[in-house]
């Protein structure tokens, strides 16, 4: 079904801060801003210029220009402006190198793609060169050192806004790529990073924030840096600390990325005297961040899009200057209405990432394997795999199956139910966390206005939060369908029916939404949450005549393959009922329609498993009261024989070596259909 789970590269309203583009998202004429190719040749020029003024400025008015809109960043980087920038990072002028490392900053702030040329163009090693150089003048600073002269108080001044945005172009280039990463570790920059940590009551907290984020993404599935945490176990203990030591509210994102490093970590984390017992080391990390985690989700959403729309509406926030000129302006000073907006946005980062990492608590127990390692390694097997596509019959499929059956052998555990109620994790997630989950996920009136300018920073961030908290809610549910009895769903029946309904309010009002990809998401994840609630709840499903329509009509409007995943997968849960022949008819009549459209590939391989698989447990004894009515009078099993050639032909043109994990699944589903087809006939028979 799929959990989700964090990934190296996460995509986020804004990935360097939301400082980068405040004072530029809002009211911006796109038509006024869009500037002629001739117009930006002499900026590029002056970029190389022999007069340092004249860089400086260059590299302010890219700055400017690469932030307006997506015209003028493809009409810059067209012009070659990454390598004059990165160039300008070795200049003999502090002030252009600080302009320079701002604009590039910037640049992939607002295109994270340009890092691919960031390090294509070798920026790592102006970037290393000033490495020690900042380490060197954040100490002076710290240590309160006398000043040498002029030129050292000039330095000290601006030493923040350069480490944030050295940091911040360290962390777009780890989120790009894992080869960026492995080469972002030969800069001994974790010691670097920690620094600001280790001194975040002395630092701005910005930068603070900038070196947790850039560590989150290092440590993220990240061997090489675990390394370092195991020869500094100092390092450890600072992050700990960090959740104890600091309680004001602007620390706040600070304590939450302290966890979320921790949990990177956690094989290296050692908290207790029973740290040789992994489970109860992991238990007692749980402990240490769930408090924090819990309470940073202790935010109004709704309350702060209201306000926010009044601000807005109310004039409360800085104007922008909408000519063409391309000078840089002196910065105008932030309003009060600018400094709510950026507080929010910052509240709705610091959600994003407390939900992805209750998310993940959910899953660490999961030791599931995609089964990627071992693709196309051994050349016999594939041969094996087309042998039986293309002998496969009614005669030999018990063999095949059996020898299937015994490869799969000792592949999944049995979920321990005691163990299961004993873990505070789970009266965590019930009582406290899951209340929060369908509040953070309810839209409010800036999720998806009708104007997407209105303002995009609050809007998108909203949008990512309602993702996250759905993400976070799938994970639980999935979670407590692993356990046999699923005693969650018995025990806390009513909350369990009313999350279903609310699932499907709330997809009703996100689906009357302009088009957007944000509002496609949090539409497939609804149906994700829907497929795991219906799961658990079975029998008591609280269907009313408007569901079924609605997911079949939600599968024929996308072609999203996921998404059609998942409603099939939904639509499973709903169709087992007993006692509802009518709904199970239409659902079945539904699903035969998908499967006959595999040899026209409208039904694509992955739909097409799932579609089956449904056919197999919908239709797996014929006791069950809508059997005969629907399966045996609809004929089900002809249509079954009829559509066999064409899914072999889709099994054997799914590539192993491509898509191993679809491959298997597909031959499973292979060796399932002509054993079905067979047992329902002997079935009739009988």
């Amino acid at each position: 079904m799929g959990k989700q789970s964090r990934k190296s590269f996460k995509p986020r309203m804004n990935p360097l801060g939301s400082s980068v583009t405040a004072g530029v998202q809002e009211g911006i004429n796109e038509q006024q801003m869009t500037l002629q190719p001739d117009q930006v040749l002499p900026v590029v020029e002056k970029l190389s210029s022999p007069d340092a003024t004249e860089r400086g400025w260059a590299a302010a008015c890219i700055s400017n220009l690469v932030m307006s809109n997506d015209a003028n960043l493809k009409l810059l980087l067209s012009k070659g402006v990454v390598a004059g920038l990165i160039k300008l990072l070795s200049d003999d002028t502090r002030e252009v190198v600080e302009e320079a490392l701002g604009t590039l900053r910037n640049l992939c702030a607002v295109d994270s793609n340009v890092c691919q040329e960031y390090f294509s163009k070798d920026i790592l090693t102006p970037l290393s060169n000033m490495l020690p150089q900042i380490s060197q003048i954040i100490d002076l600073v710290l240590s309160n050192a006398p000043l040498a002269d002029t030129a050292d108080h000039d330095r000290r001044s601006s030493i923040w806004d350069v480490a944030e945005n050295f940091i911040c172009i360290i962390w777009g280039l780890s989120e790009a790529s894992d080869k960026y990463i492995k080469a972002v570790n030969r800069l001994n920059i974790v010691t670097f990073l920690i620094s600001f940590l280790s001194a975040a009551d002395q630092c701005p907290t910005r930068v603070v924030v900038a070196a947790g984020q850039c560590l989150t993404t290092l440590t993220d599935d990240n061997k090489d840096i675990y390394i370092e945490f195991q020869s500094h176990p100092e390092y450890i203990q600072m992050l700990l600390n960090i959740l104890t030591k600091f309680d004001n509210p602007d620390k706040l994102l600070v304590r939450v990325l302290a966890c979320a490093i921790l949990m990177n970590v956690r094989e290296v984390v050692q908290l207790s005297g029973s740290w040789d017992d992994e489970r109860d080391a992991l238990g007692e990390l749980n402990k240490t961040v769930m408090p924090i985690l819990i309470s940073s989700l202790d935010f109004d959403i709704q309350n702060a899009a209201q306000e926010t729309k009044q601000i807005i509406d109310s004039g409360n926030v800085t104007k922008h200057d909408e000519s063409i000129d391309i000078t840089p302006k002196p910065k105008q000073p932030l309003t009060k209405g600018d400094l709510y907006i950026q507080q929010v946005e910052d509240r709705l980062t610091t959600l994003q990432l407390s939900l992805e990492l209750l998310a993940d608590i959910c899953l660490q127990d999961d030791t599931e394997e995609d089964g990627w390692e071992d693709a196309g390694e051994n050349m016999e097997e594939d041969q094996d795999a087309e042998d039986m596509t293309d002998n496969l019959n009614e005669d030999n499929v018990d063999e095949y199956l059996r020898d299937a059956e015994n490869l799969g052998q000792n592949t999944s555990t049995a979920v321990d139910e005691a163990v299961v109620r004993s873990n505070p994790v789970l009266s965590n997630f019930t009582f406290k966390i899951f209340p929060k989950l369908l509040s953070l996920s309810t839209p409010t009136t800036l999720s998806f206005p009708m104007d997407a300018t209105f303002c995009p920073g609050v809007t998108q961030g909203l949008t990512l939060t309602h993702q996250r908290a759905l993400e976070c809610l799938n994970n639980f549910l999935l979670a407590m369908n692993e356990v046999p009895s699923k005693f969650w769903f018995k025990e806390h029946l009513a909350d369990a029916q009313k999350t279903w309904s609310w699932l499907f309010s709330t997809a009703n009002a996100i689906g009357s939404a302009p088009e957007s990809e944000d509002r496609n998401q949090i539409l497939e994840a609804i149906v994700g949450c829907l497929w795991a609630l219906g799961r658990g709840l079975g029998e008591n499903i609280p269907l009313e005549p408007t569901h079924v329509p609605s997911l079949c009509g939600a599968y024929k409007a996308t072609n999203n393959e996921s998404m059609q995943v998942k409603i099939v997968g939904c639509l499973g849960s709903i169709a087992v009922r007993q006692g509802d022949v009518n709904t199970n008819k239409d659902i079945g009549v539904f699903i035969m329609d998908v499967l006959s459209n595999i040899g026209s590939h409208k039904t694509q391989p992955d739909v097409a498993v799932e579609a089956l698989n449904f056919i197999f447990d919908v239709y797996s004894d014929c006791a069950f009261d809508y059997d005969f009515p629907v399966y045996v009078q609809g004929k089900f099993n002809n249509q079954l024989k009829q559509i066999l050639p064409a899914v072999k032909a889709m099994v054997k043109s799914t590539d192993r070596r491509k898509n191993f994990d679809l491959r298997n699944r597909c031959d499973e589903a292979l060796m399932n259909l002509v054993a079905f087809i067979k047992y329902k006939a002997s079935e009739k028979r009988a």
